[in-house]
C-alpha cells in the first residue's frame, strides 16, 4: 500500500470495552496532543474517570492509526442524559472529518438508545471545536469557571474561637457534599461522583456542618468539593472552611478545576481572596 492510501485510511475504531486500558490511555493521551491544555493519561486514572463519571464503555471508542492508539471517545450516561467526556484526535488522523463523523455518530446512537438530552465542555479559547458542536445542533447553556488560591500565599491567621476542622472519612465527606449540594451542579462536580470516594480523595468536615473533599497527592491540593449546610450558611463556616484548608496545606496551591458554574461561587471566592481562573469552558447542550 502506498503512502497515499495510508493517509487517506480511516482509523480503526474499537469500543472501549474491547481495548485495553493501557491503550485507551495512549489513545487519550494522544487524542490531545498539541491541545490547549495538556493531557496525560494511565490506565488508573482512565478507570477512575470511568468510575467517577459513569463512564459507559459500550458506547465509547477508541481509535487506532494501524495498531497505535491515535484517538478516544469518552461516552458518560445517567439516567436519560449522556455526555461527551472526551473527544480527542490525535494528529496522525486529524484533519480527515473524523471529529465530525464520530460526533455525529454518536449523536444518532444517543437518540437510539432513547437518550434526552447530551451535554458536554469545551474550552472557550478553542473555536474550532465549539464551532463543530453548535454546526451540529449544541447550545451554549452556561459558562464554567475555576477558583485557586496561590501557594505564595502565607497561611491565614485563624481566630482562637475558629471552628474546629478536622480530617473525616472520604466517604462521609461525600455523602455530606450530596445533602449539601446546590441543585444543578455540572456532571463532574454533582457529589454522586464520589459515592465510592476512597484514598487519595480526604475529607475535612467542621462538625456536621461544612465538607471538603479533596485530593492531596500531587504537589497542588485539588478541591473536588466543598459545601456548607444550607441551614447554616452566612455564618462563617465557608470562609472557615477554606482557611482551615489553607492553613493545613501551606506553601501549597490550592484550586478547584474549571467545572464550576460562573456566579455560583464567585462572590464567596472574591470575599476570601482566590482568583478566578483565566482559563473558562463552555457547557453545551443538545436536546435529543
Amino acid at each position: 500500500m502506498d503512502d497515499s492510501a495510508n493517509l487517506n485510511r480511516p482509523p480503526l475504531r474499537r469500543s472501549l470495552a474491547d481495548t485495553s486500558l493501557e491503550d485507551a490511555a495512549r489513545a487519550l493521551t494522544e487524542g490531545f496532543a498539541g491541545y490547549v491544555v495538556t493531557f496525560t493519561a494511565s490506565a488508573a486514572s482512565i478507570a477512575l474517570r470511568m468510575e467517577r463519571e459513569n463512564i459507559d464503555a459500550d458506547c465509547s471508542e477508541v481509535f487506532f492509526d494501524g495498531d497505535t492508539p491515535a484517538g478516544i471517545l469518552l461516552v458518560a450516561r445517567r439516567g436519560n442524559r449522556c455526555r461527551i467526556s472526551a473527544l480527542g484526535i490525535g494528529p496522525a488522523i486529524r484533519g480527515k472529518g473524523v471529529g465530525r463523523q464520530v460526533m455525529a455518530k454518536a449523536i444518532d446512537a444517543a437518540r437510539r438508545r432513547g437518550d434526552r438530552e447530551m451535554v458536554l465542555e469545551v474550552i472557550d479559547s478553542n473555536p474550532r471545536a465549539r464551532d463543530l458542536y453548535v454546526s451540529l445542533g449544541f447550545e451554549t447553556s452556561r459558562q464554567l469557571v475555576g477558583f485557586s488560591r496561590g501557594r505564595r500565599r502565607p497561611a491565614p491567621d485563624l481566630p482562637t474561637d475558629a471552628p474546629e476542622l478536622a480530617a473525616c472519612d472520604p466517604v462521609k465527606a461525600a455523602d455530606m457534599l450530596l445533602r449539601f449540594a446546590e441543585p444543578g451542579l455540572t456532571w463532574q462536580t454533582d457529589p454522586v461522583c464520589f459515592r465510592h470516594a476512597a484514598p487519595p480523595l480526604k475529607g475535612f468536615a467542621i462538625g456536621e456542618t461544612a465538607v471538603a473533599l479533596l485530593d492531596d497527592s500531587s504537589a497542588e491540593i485539588r478541591i473536588h468539593g466543598l459545601a456548607v449546610d444550607p441551614g447554616q450558611r452566612r455564618k462563617g463556616l465557608g470562609r472557615a472552611l477554606a482557611d482551615g484548608l489553607a492553613s493545613a496545606y501551606p506553601g501549597r496551591r490550592l484550586y478547584i478545576v474549571e467545572n464550576v458554574p460562573k456566579g455560583l461561587l464567585d462572590p464567596f471566592m472574591r470575599k476570601i481572596g482566590w482568583r478566578r481562573s483565566s482559563l473558562t469552558q463552555s457547557e453545551m447542550r443538545l436536546k435529543l
